[in-house]
């Protein structure tokens, strides 16, 4: 088989995968600690959680950590989870950077929603009040 084939049945095949796997994503805690901006499980397929992955921001912008185990002899970190797929460990990281997106927005647009839903007599009552 030529190299070409090879690599487009690879690729065929990464599509398929993608297709089939789906990540729900629950953020679990906003900055729960110096340096991360929240912690988030994902299930895998319905089959398996991921816990305690961490949503960081660097001199690269957002940036999705797996859980992280550290080694009994040489003390050096090392993931927990990883992927032997680099293309779906990109849509791993592309939907947990966007649930943690949603997540910031939501309480925005839940204020907005609710000052929607005021009379205006009730706002001007609140701007009087100030």
């Amino acid at each position: 088989m030529p190299r070409n084939a090879a690599t487009q049945v690879t690729e065929e095949n990464n599509q398929t995968m993608e297709q089939q796997v789906p990540f729900e994503v629950t953020i679990k805690e906003h900055n729960p600690e110096r340096g991360v901006l929240a912690t988030a499980d994902v299930m895998v397929a319905g089959v398996m959680t991921i816990r305690n992955v961490k949503i960081k921001e660097d001199d690269y912008g957002i940036t999705v950590t797996m859980p992280r185990t550290k080694m009994p002899h040489t003390d050096e970190y090392k993931d927990s989870v990883y992927f032997a797929d680099k293309n779906m460990k990109q849509l791993f990281d592309q939907t947990v950077e966007n649930a943690y997106q949603q997540s910031m927005l939501a309480p925005v647009l839940d204020q907005e929603e609710m000052e929607e839903d005021m009379d205006p007599e009730e706002e001007a009552g609140l701007s009087m009040e100030m």
